[in-house]
């Protein structure tokens, strides 16, 4: 017997994204969200 697979309802917002978008977009869009945690603030440095 094959497993189900998961409702929408009770999927993680990263499967969710998983499902819908290609990989590499995926990848794409979690460069671009992350990045600015990676560069430091320049008021910080003032």
């Amino acid at each position: 017997m094959p497993k189900r697979k998961k409702r929408l309802i009770d999927m993680t917002t990263e499967e969710l994204a998983k499902r819908v978008f290609p990989k590499k977009i995926l990848e794409k869009l979690k460069e671009i969200a992350h990045e600015k945690d990676n560069k430091p603030d320049s008021k910080s440095t003032s």
